[in-house]
């Protein structure tokens, strides 16, 4: 499904496993990778640049096609033209303007790392809730980082729409082994519990396209954004018509 996928680089901390976790991903896809940077004033170029030496390095190992594309400017409006242009399938990006960055006209991943020492997660928590749309890439997405990583997968589904099922059918079918648990309304509590219970790594919550209303409200996944209990994935899928 993903044959093109970006990764914003910064100068922050985890700004390289942001880059890894893409590179699993287009290694897996067998898809290209296009590393983005915006250059500001003040910004250390020499870390970034040492960042990419070594990630373009694991690339070329992997036999992936590779890029980097610098630009100045607003970061949000050379996103947006770059996901255009060269036709993105997905980006991984950081947490900073998340808001914003879910309007984005591709698939978009938001990490927050909060356990570096978890960045290889062996128990995963798929959080869904509500109507499920976006069957295909909603599984497929499921599936990537499950064999990436190797990882127990727990998927909790507050609601009652049938297409969950589906989604259960289609992960026996590419024999994905996974715990589910249904309930019947979403419980913030719940889900904290479940995660701290289940010893959970890594905790993937779906954010639809939508600007202000998706699976979850964006008050939620501020929420998680700013206090997670374990290493965080927002993940807003997004087909272009």
């Amino acid at each position: 499904m993903y044959k093109k996928v970006l990764v914003e680089i910064n100068e922050i901390v985890t700004a390289e496993i942001f880059a890894r976790y893409a590179l699993k991903f287009a290694k897996l896809n067998n898809a290209s990778l296009c590393f983005f940077f915006i250059h500001k004033k003040g910004i250390k170029f020499e870390k970034i640049s040492t960042i990419l030496k070594r990630i373009f390095l694991e690339a070329e190992k992997n036999h992936l096609k590779a890029e980097c594309i610098i630009k100045e400017g607003e970061r949000l409006k050379e996103l947006k033209d770059i996901i255009l242009k060269e036709k993105i399938d997905l980006a991984f990006l950081p947490s900073d303007d998340f808001k914003k960055t879910l309007k984005l006209p591709c698939s978009v991943v938001i990490i927050k790392i909060i356990n570096v020492g978890k960045i290889s997660p062996k128990r995963i928590l798929f959080i869904l809730k509500g109507d499920l749309n976006y069957l295909k890439e909603k599984t497929d997405f499921i599936i990537n980082l499950s064999k990436i990583f190797h990882a127990k997968v727990f998927i909790n589904y507050f609601g009652k729409g049938e297409n969950i099922e589906k989604i259960f059918s289609s992960l026996k079918r590419h024999e994905i082994k996974f715990e589910s648990r249904i309930f019947p309304k979403f419980s913030y509590e719940t889900l904290i519990f479940q995660t701290l219970s289940k010893k959970i790594e890594l905790l993937a919550v779906e954010q639809k396209k939508t600007e202000f209303l998706g699976i979850f409200k964006l008050d939620l996944v501020s929420k998680l954004i700013e206090n997670p209990p374990c290493n965080l994935i927002i993940f807003k899928p997004y087909h272009r018509k």
